[in-house]
């Protein structure tokens, strides 16, 4: 008897990740081999493979053809749909890729922690700041907040809306204050948004919006490791903003954050 062996597992390899990071962009692969629900697959001279999910056989596959597919999903699993193909049925044809999960980052939870608290300390500044009218009023007060941390800085103007990019002293964390027009969201208004880039912790967003009563912070975290930190870290925070008058509310999230996405919002 004669025993096959299994074709090797090939995962998305790292020189592809880039390619895949952009939701309804389409590629052209090509089929390698077909074993039982797997597709093994190339792009640009790398294999990877794909898993058939729906409707989708391995009948429906030969060897050596090209395959036009559309990035619906680029958070893990990646999700591929297949275009071209006859309309049988209206479910969606979908691979799903075979990602190798990332190895986590050694980092020195010192580092993390030191990062930790320039985030408070900023914070803690500027909550301390009531709400101003007069937005070119504040420029200087922004500043001052953030000079302790600055390497270099400079405001940009437009229509709606203020910029205050600056490098923090480290030369290898940046980010930016924005302050928008006032906009109302219910009961609330959007006052500040504060980008952060660090070296470890990677983008920490925060938005603040001004009520009657409470100031809320929307806190959003790109990097799973930061997330965790900050749930571990949330009631220092508070303690940290007791001080203010009005009651703080703070909401923290973990959320998917591409370089095209980015760039595509702040224009």
């Amino acid at each position: 008897m004669q025993i096959t062996a299994p074709l090797p597992i090939y995962y998305l390899p790292e020189n592809l990740w880039s390619l895949f990071t952009r939701p309804g962009r389409e590629l052209t692969v090509r089929v390698l081999e077909i074993e039982g629900k797997l597709l093994y697959l190339e792009l640009g001279g790398y294999k990877f493979q794909a898993r058939l999910a729906g409707t989708l056989n391995p009948e429906d596959f030969k060897p050596g053809e090209l395959l036009k597919v559309k990035i619906l999903k680029t958070e893990e699993p990646i999700v591929l749909e297949i275009l071209d193909r006859s309309k049988e049925t209206e479910e969606a044809k979908l691979l799903y890729l075979l990602v190798k999960e990332k190895p986590p980052l050694n980092v020195p939870r010192e580092n993390l922690i030191k990062e930790r608290g320039v985030i408070f300390e900023i914070l803690r500044s500027l909550i301390s700041k009531e709400e101003s009218k007069d937005k070119k009023g504040d420029i200087k007060e922004l500043e001052e907040i953030i000079g302790k941390y600055l390497k270099a800085s400079d405001f940009i103007f437009e229509e709606d809306r203020i910029f205050l990019p600056f490098i923090l002293l480290d030369t290898k964390s940046w980010g930016y204050l924005e302050l928008p027009i006032p906009e109302e969201k219910g009961d609330r208004v959007k006052i500040l948004v504060l980008k952060l880039f660090f070296q470890y912790l990677g983008l920490v967003e925060a938005i603040f919006y001004y009520s009657s009563n409470s100031v809320m912070i929307d806190l959003n975290f790109s990097e799973s490791t930061a997330y965790k930190l900050a749930r571990e870290e949330l009631q220092n925070l508070k303690k940290e903003l007791s001080f203010f008058k009005k009651e703080i509310k703070i909401n923290l999230v973990k959320k998917e954050t591409r370089p095209g996405l980015f760039l595509e919002k702040v224009g």
